[in-house]
This record gives structure tokens, sequence and C-alpha cells, in this order.
């Protein structure tokens, strides 16, 4: 793999890492403390990691809403069903709840 090659791949792990940051409730300054940390980044640097992660975690959600309807209805089943095995009923009637609000079927 030629430099140019390496390099990008390292500047995509670290728009993931930082991506991973912000889903996980992170700010922009955990992220700069992060970058300047681990990669002994500059803030101007951090920030355009930072606006690259933000554009891919948008593209994420950039879907219809029938699609994402689909994708948390099928999360809330799996949650419900393992809710059921582990014996946490109140999870299982929370996933249920919540399922049929997102269907409408209740307020």
């Amino acid at each position: 793999m030629p430099a140019s090659e390496d390099y990008q791949a390292e500047v995509e792990q670290r728009v993931n890492r930082v991506a991973r940051l912000i889903a996980n409730g992170g700010r922009r300054s955990d992220v700069l403390q992060m970058c300047a940390e681990k990669w002994g980044l500059k803030d101007r640097q951090a920030d355009l990691y930072l606006e690259r992660a933000r554009k891919k975690l948008k593209a994420d959600f950039e879907i219809d809403r029938p699609q994402m309807l689909a994708d948390l209805l099928a999360q809330l089943s799996t949650i419900q069903m393992e809710a059921r095995r582990s014996g946490n009923l109140n999870i299982a009637l929370g996933a249920v709840n919540t399922a049929a609000k997102l269907t409408q079927l209740c307020s």
C-alpha cells in the first residue's frame, strides 16, 4: 500500500474514532482533548476530523422514514425478545410500548 493510501487509511480510522466519541455523547472539547493526547493534533486539525465525523454520522441517518421505522422496530423486537429471555419483563414491556407508539397504535 503506497504511503498516501496508508495516510488516508489512518485519517479514516481517526475520523471513525471521532465519530464513535460523538455518538457516545462526546463534545467538541472531548474531541479536541482526545486528538491532542492520542495524535498530537492542534484544534484546527481536530475540527477537520470533527467535521468529517459529523458528516459520516449524518449520512447514517439520511434514510427515508419507512426504512428508519423498520430498523427501529427490528431493534425493539430484538430487545424485547432478549429481555423476555433474561426475565426482564419491565424492559420487554417498555420495548413493546415503544413499538406501539412508533407505529401509532397508541399514544
